[in-house]
């Protein structure tokens, strides 16, 4: 009953912020703490792209890290951008950001030995005026101001919102050996993605509840789920792909051809 009160409070609220054409403070945590162990990248490619890690190689002719960053930067729904990374590429960031004049980014905070710990690290570095927290992988550099603000119109009204899509094959729930339990009804099953957006005191609580009681999640929406708070899954389509494996850059590279090839035909 407390919860519900609690979603209802933050629906009204997020009424009125739509009725006066604004919206509560938000800040983006923006996780770029990974090293990338499945991405098998070569020392020849590391020194060309000045990087250590898979977030500072080439997509698009700019670093990985920098095209997830400017996303968020253009985002109007997005106050602040707090970044969770490696210490030892802190170097590489200031001249970077200042060559691109990214200015949202506030804090520049080093990671923990998990994705937990890291989104936990984010949390404390937010501004003290942060209404809502969006997480997001480093790594998902095709996400869109557009798709970000609609996940966010969503968390604004239910007070938890991730980013996902519909997946297109059949899945199977095995046993552990290969054998198949259950086939679950596809219509049913989503694929999440990031971002996810929480009202800053739902995640807050969360966070501190998981750490308690170590629980040990995939993503931020476990750790909200865990509490029992409900979560809006947001259609944004099949291109916010995760650069995981060196594939990935492929695909990243032939869908922003694919977009830059739909700009110019609307232009034409």
């Amino acid at each position: 009953m407390q919860i519900l009160e609690t979603i209802n409070t933050i629906a009204r609220a997020a009424e009125g912020f739509a009725a006066h054409g604004k919206h509560p403070y938000t800040s983006a945590v923006i996780l770029a703490g990974g090293i990338g162990s499945r991405m098998a990248v070569s020392d020849k490619q590391k020194q060309e792209a000045g990087a250590v890690t898979k977030q500072f190689l080439a997509l698009g002719g700019e670093p990985v890290i920098l095209r997830t960053v400017r996303m968020f930067e253009e985002c109007p729904v997005i106050d602040e951008i707090v970044l969770v990374i490696r210490e030892e590429e802190r170097a590489l960031y200031a001249p970077m950001l200042s060559r691109e004049e990214i200015t949202k980014v506030k804090k520049i905070v080093a990671g923990g030995e998990t994705r937990q710990d890291s989104a936990y690290q984010g949390l404390l570095a937010v501004d003290r005026d942060c209404a809502f927290i969006a997480i997001h992988d480093g790594a998902r550099p095709l996400i869109t101001p557009e798709q970000i603000t609609a996940v966010a119109r969503e968390a604004y009204r239910i007070g938890a919102a991730a980013a996902a899509s519909r997946v297109k094959d059949t899945v199977k729930i095995t046993e552990g050996a290969g054998y198949v339990k259950e086939t679950p009804d596809r219509t049913q099953v989503w694929a999440a993605s990031t971002p996810q957006i929480f009202k800053v005191e739902e995640y807050r609580a969360s966070v501190y509840l998981g750490r308690e009681k170590k629980l040990s999640v995939t993503d931020d929406c476990g750790l909200v789920e865990a509490v029992g708070f409900p979560v809006k899954l947001v259609d944004i389509g099949y291109q916010n792909l995760k650069i995981t494996t060196r594939e990935d850059l492929y695909f990243a590279d032939a869908i922003l051809k694919m977009r830059r090839d739909a700009e110019s035909d609307e232009k034409a």
